[in-house]
């Protein structure tokens, strides 16, 4: 499958939303467009800079993401050395995560700000009407910038993974505090690492349908059922299809 597609399976899944690949590290902007490749979104513009089509946009609720995948075993390798912990708990420092399963993710975003386009069915009417536009383009209508976040994608089993962090007797932080400062050591090479940095994770994306011209919201349900008039929707450049549903 590989880490892009799985990354983009447990923000799919777990937030009914879409993978900004790579996490952090791209730039992202309310208003982005593109279409999917390789199962993730890929950027070709933005729908302001290219079209001249412009939105207006808001605050979303703040809001936070911890994912550790399963099979993964958590043992604290400080004062209590050897002593497995619940891999849903809090993020600790000096514990090392045992990834069992290849294509593992180990996520921590305590802090994620949103921002969103507030007028999606103008800018829909808008882009129906300009000259250039493909249907098949998808736009970006939300954007969730993670403050600090911590995630670590593994593309073997059996690769682990110790947190220490600077500080005597610090039991527990928050990856999105300043104030903590925290090392990884690793046995294997990382697929991903990314380590108390702020940026773009996870995207709300939409596409015009193909009858009437209105948005359709990727990982939303649409009102009334799936329209049966869109064939093959959301169609990958490489032929897999980005499923509207989940």
């Amino acid at each position: 499958m590989g880490l892009a597609s799985k990354y983009e399976d447990i923000i799919h899944q777990e937030l009914k939303l879409h993978a900004a690949w790579l996490p952090v590290t791209d730039p992202f902007k309310l208003g982005d467009y593109g279409q999917i490749s390789n199962g993730v979104f890929e950027k070709l513009g933005n729908i302001f800079t290219d079209f001249g089509v412009s939105f207006t946009d808001e605050p979303g609720k703040d809001i936070s993401f911890n994912f550790i995948s399963e099979k993964t075993v958590v043992v604290d390798s400080g004062a209590n050395a050897g002593v497995n912990i619940t891999p849903q708990a809090e993020i600790k420092a000096n514990v090392t995560y045992k990834f069992q399963k290849d294509e593992s993710f180990l996520i921590n975003a305590p802090i994620i700000n949103v921002s969103i386009i507030n007028n999606v069915n103008q800018v829909a009417i808008k882009l129906k009407e300009t000259d250039g536009w493909k249907r098949k383009f998808i736009v970006v209508s939300k954007v969730y910038t993670a403050k600090k976040a911590l995630i670590i994608g593994a593309n073997e089993g059996g690769t682990e993974v110790t947190i220490s962090a600077e500080g005597n007797g610090l039991e527990q932080f928050n990856v999105g505090e300043a104030s903590v400062k925290f090392s990884l050591k690793t046995n294997k090479k990382l697929g991903l690492e990314i380590k108390g940095e702020t940026g773009v994770i996870a995207l709300g994306l939409f596409k015009l349908r193909l009858i009437g011209g209105g948005p359709t919201f990727l990982g939303d349900e649409v009102e009334g059922g799936e329209d049966e008039s869109d064939e093959n929707p959301f169609e990958d450049l490489d032929g897999q299809k980005l499923s509207e549903v989940n």
